[in-house]
């Protein structure tokens, strides 16, 4: 890595932060539209943010690929420090908090109960609803490890197009085959059927579905100062485009032509085209705030906490709606407020005190700082 950049990146540090606020958004809007009946307010406008917040991994996912691309580019890599790097900053804290989520969920720590499935979903990130994002994460880093080289050389913006075609010809193969099937198919009949259909239903856990994204990503960290200004150039068309996608996307479910689980499917061209205009739109943005001298330093502070929020506020969440809302006299909009406000840094403090080195303090020599402080978004 170039010692002359470390450090000075910070156009991305507001879209990180405000992707992981808005999966913490759609989590909590998530529990309150299953549960009208206990915390009655307007189920229509809290489906419909939850609809429209549905982007949080998509901009995560541009984020990595521009970051990997910027910071390695035209680099000789070493691949196990690479590697060295994910382990310790990645993968240990997802195998500790796939062991918490596994034993929370069977409400047991008896091994002989819980290491089978704490196994199974080390691969798979079933053991609570969000860590899918982890494999599909270290997916991505490998893409990276084989397509580095071939994307220095060869990716330009046709290259983008004829990409962005075809991801969105995947999602048009995948809604007449699985979700408005055309054709009668038996899908148990061979193997081969049952893996295709496998790519379909465990879609969001696999790569072939976000591969524009991370090609956009990549291409970003290649070409930056043509991003930053074809994006500040794109910036008020990129708003317009993003303005009339969300009104179209929220017309759908409103007017009933789509179902609510059908509007929450994010592997269609519209929401493609949504995420995308976005994307442009508030790139410029996020440079902007990010060089602002105190609010950016909040910003780079908070970024650099992505990997606390993510792996924790499910339990959060959780712990709140089980033993905290229902006591409170309040109206559903204050308790949404409230738990969105205090689940932050309740996770930042529970994340700290499961790391290996805030347990090693004090013993033997200094140990480095809490991993909750290392940039773990950056490559």
């Amino acid at each position: 890595m170039n010692s002359d950049r470390k450090g000075t990146f910070q156009d991305l540090n507001a879209l990180f932060v405000f992707g992981a606020l808005s999966v913490l958004a759609i989590h909590i809007l998530g529990f309150f539209v299953e549960n009208q009946q206990d915390y009655p307010w307007d189920g229509e406008i809290e489906t419909v943010l939850l609809i429209l917040l549905r982007f949080g991994r998509s901009l995560f996912i541009f984020a990595t690929g521009m970051l990997l691309f910027y910071w390695y580019q035209q680099r000789e890599m070493n691949w196990a420090v690479f590697w060295k790097k994910r382990f310790r900053v990645i993968i240990v804290p997802y195998v500790i908090w796939t062991a918490i989520f596994t034993c929370f969920k069977l409400q047991t720590v008896d091994p002989s109960v819980w290491a089978v499935p704490f196994l199974d979903s080390l691969f798979t990130g079933s053991a609570f609803y969000h860590l899918y994002y982890i494999p599909l994460y270290l997916q991505l880093c490998l893409l990276f490890c084989l397509i580095k080289p071939w994307f220095e050389r060869f990716l330009r913006f046709r290259t983008l197009v004829v990409l962005f075609v075809g991801q969105i010809g995947l999602y048009g193969i995948y809604n007449y085959l699985f979700i408005h099937p055309l054709w009668e198919i038996d899908w148990a009949a061979s193997p081969l059927l049952s893996f295709f259909q496998h790519t379909y239903v465990a879609g969001q856990n696999y790569v072939h579905m976000y591969i524009f994204t991370f090609a956009l990503g990549a291409y970003a960290g290649l070409n930056l100062e043509k991003w930053r200004a074809w994006t500040w150039r794109l910036q008020v068309p990129a708003c317009l485009v993003t303005l009339i996608t969300a009104l179209w996307i929220a017309n759908d479910f409103v007017s009933g032509s789509k179902s609510y689980y059908e509007s929450l499917n994010i592997f269609n061209p519209l929401y493609l085209l949504y995420t995308t205009s976005f994307l442009i739109s508030f790139y410029s943005l996020s440079r902007y705030l990010g060089k602002l001298p105190k609010f950016g330093q909040w910003l780079s502070d908070m970024a650099r906490q992505n990997m606390a929020i993510y792996l924790v506020h499910p339990l959060i969440l959780f712990l709140l709606e089980s033993y905290v809302i229902f006591r409170l006299d309040w109206s559903t909009p204050w308790i949404m407020l409230a738990m969105f406000v205090v689940t932050p840094p309740l996770c930042i403090f529970l994340y700290e005190h499961t790391l290996v080195s805030h347990w090693m303090r004090g013993k033997g020599k200094a140990t480095s700082k809490p991993l909750y402080k290392t940039e773990v978004y950056k490559a």
